[in-house]
């Protein structure tokens, strides 16, 4: 059951949670095969930052309305895709925090199922009325042919997600809804036929993608947004303490899925987590009391973090998660300092006996409690922004794609080899529009990761704490998910996925 803070805030992350992230999801990496396809993915990096504008919400269509075939025109449109609202902020965090107990029980942990890796669906290629990476139409195209010509998927794709987009930012894409749908859905794994249309596995992600472009969450941490919020408290949280009750509590305990974006500067790369590990402490890790912060006592911790990659062939088959990099898998190394509200026992085994609560205490707007260890200079690929965790998909506002029902989806495509919907005549599937030439804003460098001016040395505890009752809320379970049925690759594409356009540093 959710507590009261989570309820209160639900509706809010349902219906503003999708704008926050439409942003794709990259690695700038070298292109590595996967395996199972013997395609080779192109590395997609990193293009430069948002404009923090955003267009008037488009009306979704009236009900029965008719409807007609649309093209992207040559010239940018007027619309102007959505970009992030500012200053969202995360809830607290509910659930175990006593340090011992955590570390001892839930050192190590996945997601089960596996979150899947994927494709971030650009808007410069018209998202997924696309037909690069599908065989016989874009997976848009191909669900209004087979939803008999009732629904106009595509075209709506076009005009709201597509290259025609006014001041259209080459990174902008459907990462948000990929992360929610790999952590929701188990991967489609098999081709499905609906009324005679064949869909592979990858039109099947592209849709389970943009239905779970509006998704209820939990949502902790606060984004950077600007370049002046480094060395602020926006760039320092998520805090240490939240990340490590997070990850502990959702994923060690529950097994569920956690998503982070992993750019601690203001561009924003989704990426669902498929397990961490933290390295147990040793008693010289124990740094005792602070100084001059009383009631608090520090602890110095190395955790690493597993997350799936958005650069590989929408159809491509995700390997199993074995707490190692691979095609399919990328990690981080990060290092912090906990507080507690009480000190820490060892016994002569070296194990934790005892130990206070994690601290993570509010000052003013923002959320504190530890500090991140990762060097004398700031950089922008380092610890999470912001972490969320998905609950189930929403329906539609003005973000998502209308059309996409995934109620519909999971009747006639989450099934084994297809359902065929009676209710409907099946229609021809429309050729895919080809995206509108627009002018490359895009700079033509990678995020840099260049050192920033740190502004202390070491951080130093502030709160005020006095040691609380732990809270007896629990992260919500995992949502009941339709079953895929048992795997049988068939891939449908060989076109390599294009590479994402880089990004200048300080854009």
């Amino acid at each position: 059951m959710k507590t009261s803070i989570e309820k209160k805030f639900q509706k809010t992350y349902a219906l503003i949670f999708s704008a926050l992230f439409i942003f794709s999801c990259s690695k700038a990496i070298s292109p590595t095969p996967l395996k199972n396809t013997g395609n080779t993915p192109a590395a997609p990096q990193r293009p430069g930052t948002p404009d923090l504008t955003h267009s008037e919400p488009t009306a979704p269509p009236e009900e029965n309305e008719t409807p007609s075939p649309e093209t992207p025109t040559e010239q940018p449109t007027e619309a102007t895709p959505e970009y992030p609202y500012p200053n969202f902020e995360g809830i607290e965090f509910r659930g175990e925090k006593n340090f011992a107990s955590l570390i001892n029980r839930f050192a190590q942990g996945q997601a089960i199922p596996t979150p899947w890796a994927g494709y971030w669906w650009p808007y410069t290629s018209n998202g997924i009325a696309t037909a690069t990476y599908s065989s016989g139409g874009s997976p848009a195209g191909k669900y209004d042919a087979a939803r008999g010509g009732t629904t106009r998927a595509q075209a709506w794709e076009v005009t709201n997600h597509g290259s025609g987009l006014k001041d259209l930012q080459g990174w902008v894409g459907h990462c948000n809804g990929w992360t929610a749908a790999a952590a929701l859905f188990p991967e489609p794994r098999t081709s499905a036929k609906v009324n005679g249309i064949t869909f592979g596995s990858g039109d099947i992600k592209a849709l389970l993608t943009e239905a779970a472009m509006e998704a209820s969450i939990d949502f902790f941490g606060t984004r950077v947004e600007y370049g002046n919020d480094y060395g602020g408290p926006k760039y320092n949280d998520v805090a240490p303490g939240q990340y490590f009750m997070i990850l502990t509590n959702f994923m060690g305990r529950l097994k569920q899925a956690v998503l982070v974006d992993r750019y601690t500067g203001e561009q924003v790369w989704n990426q669902p987590l498929a397990g961490y590990r933290f390295e147990y402490p040793k008693p010289a890790d124990y740094l005792g009391a602070a100084p001059n912060a009383p009631g608090v006592y520090r602890i110095l911790m190395t955790s690493t973090i597993w997350w799936m990659r958005d650069d590989v062939l929408a159809d491509v088959l995700t390997p199993p998660f074995i707490f190692e990099d691979n095609e399919a898998v990328q990690s981080r190394t990060l290092k912090m300092e906990l507080w507690l509200d009480g000190p820490v026992e060892f016994g002569s085994d070296g194990k934790v006996k005892s130990s206070g609560d994690v601290i993570v205490t509010r000052q003013g707007d923002y959320l504190v409690g530890g500090a991140w260890k990762m060097g004398d200079s700031y950089y922008a690929d380092a610890w999470p922004d912001y972490m969320w965790v998905a609950y189930s998909v929403q329906k539609p506002t003005d973000y998502a794609n209308p059309y996409v029902d995934i109620e519909w989806i999971k009747k006639h495509l989450l099934v084994p080899g297809g359902a065929d919907d009676p209710s409907v005549r099946p229609a021809p599937v429309e050729p895919a529009p080809r995206p509108s030439p627009h002018p490359t804003t895009s700079p033509s460098t990678r995020p840099t990761t260049t050192p920033r001016p740190n502004p202390s040395s070491i951080p130093v505890p502030t709160p005020t704490v006095t040691p609380t009752v732990t809270p007896t809320a629990t992260p919500t379970a995992t949502p009941t998910v339709v079953p895929i049925p048992t795997p049988i690759p068939t891939p449908t594409s060989t076109t390599p996925p294009r590479p994402r356009p880089t990004a200048r540093p300080g854009d």
